[in-house]
């Protein structure tokens, strides 16, 4: 199954944090560990919106958010992640991590599976909360969530065209094809 990676590109609200709120989002989603956020005092918040997605017709599968993060001064670090549906109004996901290394590391901060017709829409309306938690401090460097999908359209490529790209083969729409020259 193919998968896209979306990452933060706004910011919807922020508590205090060591850049400006609108500048959250480029120090998270650059894939860069010399750009980063840290809260400057405890028990601190953010909410991003997540990029746009051009997966018209796709099925949403699931999702896998991570989370590059490390410690803020001694001790550890504690933080809260969710993935928001406010299309839905849900949380598709709520995970607590803490980490006592000042090193940054990768952690899978939720996952699962979309409900069946989750939409482009929908996906498209995601969005990040992270919160830190019992009073501790903590250094993000990246934030992303890997959405695998199934492409809409017929399922396999054509003459060289890309599955994704073929809505209707002889005026029949693709969803309706079960078979092109015998073949699945």
């Amino acid at each position: 199954m193919p998968t896209v990676t979306i990452r933060p590109d706004s910011t919807v609200s922020a508590g205090d944090w060591s850049v400006a709120d609108a500048n959250i989002p480029g120090q998270i989603n650059d894939q860069d560990d010399s750009t980063s956020v840290y809260n400057t005092t405890v028990n601190q918040n953010f909410i991003v919106n997540l990029d746009d997605v051009s997966l018209s017709g796709a099925t949403f599968n699931s999702f896998t958010v991570t989370v590059r993060a490390s410690v803020s001064g001694k001790g550890s670090s504690e933080w809260n992640t969710r993935l928001l549906d406010p299309v839905g109004g849900s949380t598709l996901s709520s995970t607590n991590l803490s980490t006592s290394s000042p090193s940054l590391s990768d952690f899978t901060a939720g996952s699962g599976s979309f409900s069946a017709g989750f939409s482009e829409t929908a996906v498209n309306g995601l969005q990040i909360r992270i919160g830190t938690l019992n009073n501790t401090q903590c250094v993000f460097a990246e934030v992303s969530v890997e959405i695998d999908y199934t492409p809409g359209g017929y399922g396999q490529n054509v003459n060289t065209v890309a599955a994704a790209n073929i809505g209707k083969v002889n005026t029949v729409a693709a969803a309706d094809i079960g078979k092109v020259n015998s073949v699945d």
